[in-house]
């Protein structure tokens, strides 16, 4: 009686056990490639251009040149322009002082176009904003 016992236990022993269920398989989706990043266009800062903020200046950009000017008080810089970046350098033998000093506000316009880094574009180009270490200076198509 004692083997069939110990039998019946084997038995069922041998029949409560399971093989090991196999490994989850990973949940491999496949991703899509990413579509190609297409950069929208920049408007050139090429152009005439109006300072806004009431101080008189106009800006002409052209061929890696700008003049700031307001009647025959102007400044002279070079600048480049790549997409949103920008950097202009004062350019003294381009510049000329007659009559009245500049005002405050016409001095700190000067300061922030010769400070700039970034400018960002808006109105389909007809507005640019241009910011770096000499403040904002905010421009319009003329």
């Amino acid at each position: 009686m004692k083997h069939l016992l110990v039998c019946t236990a084997l038995l069922l022993a041998a029949c409560n056990q399971q093989e090991e269920a196999p490994a989850p398989a990973p949940n491999a989706v496949a991703e899509a490639p990413a579509p190609p990043v297409v950069k929208a266009p920049v408007p050139a800062l090429e152009g005439a251009w109006k300072v806004a903020g009431g101080t008189g200046l106009t800006l002409t950009l052209g061929k890696g040149t700008a003049s700031m000017a307001a009647g025959c008080m102007r400044r002279g810089f070079t600048f480049k322009q790549d997409r949103n970046q920008v950097v202009f350098d004062s350019a003294p033998a381009r510049s000329a002082n007659c009559g009245a000093p500049p005002s405050a506000a016409q001095e700190a316009a000067f300061a922030a176009l010769d400070e700039a880094n970034t400018a960002v574009f808006s109105k389909d180009g007809a507005t640019v904003t241009m910011s770096g270490y000499g403040g904002t200076l905010t421009l319009e198509r003329r």
